[in-house]
């Protein structure tokens, strides 16, 4: 059984959901008035309404679809979001619809950081006015309300920040219409010295999550503000030289949006006198202060998910997280509970390959799949037999089933799976059954003609390898399961994401055309196992019960690291990235994944015992994760392995501390991989988002320059672009930044309530939009 957390509430209109003694049993309950939160009870609910802040990046599309675009290790799964066209990437297409709907969404339900943020100003508000009533009126309880009300208000205005730049930051209640809608954007650095000061107030208020009880499992705590803190001085730090009107930064602190460099000016946030000190020292806190917290053993452990197994959510490594519970459609979770998986999953449903319908312990079928992992998303991990992360982080195989258990025998009248041909047969008898001995598989000959795959195979799995790595032809379609395979060779021709063939092909390698890229094909890249839940109510529910976590411990470990090499202490950062990397490493007793220990580049690394079932771990691979300082000295092999952008961001040549920063954001692309909700806010503070999206993402790139960054393929015939290899995108600097929507900036008028003119709305809106 889950346990039972504190679950945010979500204030619609007049109706709210009251929370009884236990936080996660929810009633809906009458219209009420306003006068209801000036009660003791009323007043708890609107504390715990102000959780909203944690919940809106996951439970809407808005937040997929704000979070997902923008990255340099994501593609969105539509070609105009994906390559930046400008059709998309305006202030009237979904782009500003969705950034508008995440910071408002609509007044229906009233959800949204800003109305969110309204609940926080009217708990501050109360408290500070000595209003609040019973347990309220102690400072423990009161000074506690605050702190969790600046905290979850910090968390929402800092998000809009990083999407929009400079924001309007309201800081009082309102119960009512404004009287004008003069929405004055705020300098980032007066944001960032308010949040700041709040979430010190934050920190000194909050108890340890030591001292609370489990069913306040959720609730922000010192360790939490500390984590937050050390973010917000590491960011601030990275944006100090942009405060200037090189960037459009003018001398009061607004910003030019005319300028085509405010796009960093809006990263200026201020220059505090010990900002990366200040990181390290919150920072300490959590690593060794505390007590709470820890790094799991098993990086997999934090996101496996057995069907009612929820121990991972109570890891140690979690310093927050933005918590569900079930059943998923009981009101207590919002109208659609996280859907995550909704987002992000393959459409891994074909019967050719043993899987016709929806299985529970497979993540939803990818319906309405935003974006995917990109080619650089899955080349950052060097080596795949090495760090667990990969495997840990993405489903790179699946075994056959069908909804009410175990598929059909390989010959069995119902089987639908791929059969045999006789090249391929001779193939797999000769060289691949005498040591293939999975016991489902029963050490059977291929026959032409019989069906591939029964009970208990493999369905099909992933080989993400590169053109210097590119697997034969034959052998692909040799394997005893659907292989799918980035890169494949068929004699001299080389072959990028060959799709599926057709219906009734054996020989199932389309090599007309590719799948990724402007095909964007769903079933052909890996999807993130993050977010599966097999305790959904059914198996074709995209409603999950599942919790998010958005502060890690590892994380906690990588700002610290990126503050002491920032200082130029890169001893103590390779001691603190060092400690992530060796808990990625694969550990005697764990299972490789067959296709890992098979297929991939780096099997001839292992033991003849690690590549026969059951892949069984056994030599410790903790040192071939450490690194030293030549991971980013810029001639080293394990530096060109972390494929760095060719230019800094001023399009200038690369120094030590660039390589540097740039390992960094790999290690966190790395740890937090789908964790969008993490990698976005430092690939966007960084500064480095625009060159990385142009060096990482073929699909969003300008870069016309041909094989030594985009790889030759023999399958890019259907697209022009692809012929003479040219990136495939439109990106700009300035789409860094989301813009505003326009219908919004319609409603926006001056402090006299007059609609602002088109001068005064083109200086609201972002550059470029």
């Amino acid at each position: 059984m889950k346990l039972k957390k504190y679950i945010s509430l979500s204030l619609a209109g007049l109706m709210m959901a009251s929370c009884s003694d236990s936080f996660l049993e929810e009633k809906m309950v009458a219209t009420i008035t306003q006068d209801y939160f000036n009660t003791e009870k009323g007043f708890a609910e609107l504390v715990t309404a102000t959780y909203d802040a944690l919940r809106q990046a996951s439970q809407y599309q808005q937040g997929p679809w704000t979070y997902y675009l923008g990255l340099d290790n994501m593609t969105a799964a539509t070609v105009t979001y994906a390559n930046y066209s400008a059709s998309a990437w305006n202030s009237t297409a979904n782009v500003a619809n969705h950034m508008d709907g995440l910071a408002a969404e609509n007044s229906r339900n009233m959800l949204g950081y800003y109305p969110t943020i309204n609940n926080c100003n009217r708990v501050i508000q109360t408290i500070d006015e000595g209003k609040a009533l019973g347990k309220y009126t102690g400072e423990a309880e009161a000074s506690r309300a605050k702190a969790e009300a600046l905290f979850n208000r910090a968390y929402c205005v800092f998000v809009l920040n990083t999407f929009y730049g400079d924001i309007y930051f309201p800081r009082t209640y309102t119960a009512a219409m404004p009287s004008n809608f003069a929405f004055t954007r705020e300098s980032s650095e007066r944001t960032y010295a308010q949040l700041i000061g709040d979430l010190r107030y934050a920190f000194d208020k909050l108890p340890t999550a030591g001292n609370m009880p489990a069913a306040e499992f959720g609730r922000a705590t010192k360790g939490a503000a500390a984590h937050f803190l050390a973010k917000l001085y590491l960011y601030r730090h990275m944006g100090q030289g942009y405060g200037n009107s090189t960037y459009g930064r003018k001398e009061n602190g607004t910003i030019d949006n005319t300028n085509d460099k405010s796009y960093l000016g809006m990263l200026y946030k201020g220059t505090g006198t010990a900002d990366l000190d200040s990181c390290i020292y919150y920072s300490n806190y959590v690593l060794d202060q505390d007590g709470s917290y820890r790094l799991n053993d098993d990086y997999g452990l934090i996101f496996k998910h057995e069907k009612g197994d929820f121990s991972g959510e109570n890891s140690p490594e979690i310093v927050l997280s933005c918590v569900y519970g079930y059943p998923t459609g009981d009101g207590g979770n919002g109208r659609y509970a996280n859907r995550m998986q909704y987002f992000v999953t393959t459409a891994y449903m074909v019967a050719q390959w043993g899987i016709p319908n929806e299985v529970f312990q497979y993540g939803y079928r990818g319906r309405s799949s935003v974006a995917h992992p990109n080619d650089f998303s899955f080349n950052v991990f060097a080596d795949k037999t090495v760090d667990s992360r990969f495997e840990k982080s993405f489903r790179i195989e699946a075994e056959t089933a069908l909804p009410a258990g175990d598929y059909y025998a390989y010959n069995d009248s119902k089987n639908g799976t791929y059969t045999w041909t006789a090249e391929q047969a001779a193939f797999f008898n000769e060289h691949i059954l005498p040591t293939y001995d999975r016991p489902s598989w029963g050490g059977r000959q291929a026959v032409a003609g019989e069906h591939k795959m029964g009970s208990g195979d493999l369905a099909f799995a992933y080989l993400e390898n590169t053109k210097e790595t590119a697997i034969d032809s034959l052998e692909v379609e040799a394997q005893p399961f659907y292989l799918f395979a980035t890169w494949v060779k068929k004699g001299d021709k080389y072959y990028y994401r060959p799709t599926r063939g057709t219906k009734d092909s054996n020989h199932y390698l389309n090599t007309k055309a590719h799948g990724g890229l402007t095909a964007m094909a769903k079933e052909l890249q890996p999807s993130t196992r993050k977010y599966d839940d097999p305790d959904r109510e059914t198996a074709n529910s995209y409603n999950s019960g599942r919790d998010v976590p958005l502060f890690r411990v590892s994380e906690t470990y990588l700002m610290r690291a990126n503050a002491y090499g920032l200082k130029g202490d890169y001893a103590r950062a390779l001691a603190d990235i060092n400690k992530v990397r060796e808990r990625a490493a694969y550990k005697p007793g764990e299972k490789r994944a067959e296709v890992i220990a098979r297929l991939y580049p780096g099997r001839e690394n292992l033991t003849t015992a690690e590549r026969q079932y059951p892949y069984e771990v056994a030599t410790d691979c903790s040192s071939k994760m450490t690194i030293t300082a030549a991971a980013w000295d810029g001639a080293s092999a394990a530096s060109k392995a972390e494929m760095y952008p060719e230019q800094n961001i001023l399009g200038g040549s690369l120094s030590e501390a660039d390589r540097f920063q740039n390992y960094i954001l790999n290690e966190v692309a790395r740890e937090f991989n789908m964790e969008e909700m993490v990698y976005y806010n430092w690939l966007h503070h960084s500064g480095w988002q625009y060159m990385r999206i142009l060096y990482h993402d073929k699909t969003a790139s300008t870069l016309p320059q041909g094989p030594e960054y985009w790889p030759v393929a023999d399958n890019e015939v259907s697209d022009g672009a692809l012929v003479d290899r040219k990136g495939l995108g439109f990106l700009q600097p300035y789409h860094t930044l989301k813009p505003f929507k326009q219908a919004t900036i319609d409603l926006y008028t001056d402090e006299n309530n007059v609609l602002l003119d088109e001068a005064g709305k083109k200086a609201y809106q972002n550059y470029g939009y």
